[in-house]
């Protein structure tokens, strides 16, 4: 499967949109859990800053988030998702870019 993890910032507001898409098989894939993490940088870490999950019933999903008020720092969203065939599931994990507000 494919899954893409992005996200921008809105300077005016200091709004964060955080994307997430997956994509299985088409007639293999029977259901896509995605959980969204945005995360802050602390020092050489990075913490939790806000998270969503959502079940998709398809082979491919797309799933969009926001946040206001963000505080200064450099942020990433963090994408995990868990790809169904019947009761069995591969998990993939990938991030986005780092932005700085």
């Amino acid at each position: 499967c494919l899954v893409g993890s992005e996200m921008c910032i809105r300077d005016s507001n200091k709004t964060v949109t955080c994307k997430s898409t997956v994509r299985g098989i088409s007639g293999t894939t029977t259901k896509i859990v995605i959980t969204q993490t945005l995360q802050k940088k602390n020092g050489s870490s990075w913490t939790k800053y806000g998270s969503w999950t959502k079940t998709f019933n398809s082979w491919y999903a797309i799933y969009s988030n926001s946040k206001e008020s963000l505080s200064n720092g450099t942020y990433r969203v963090k994408t995990v998702a868990k790809v169904y065939k019947g009761s069995a599931y591969e998990t993939v994990t990938a991030y986005s870019k780092t932005v700085s507000c």
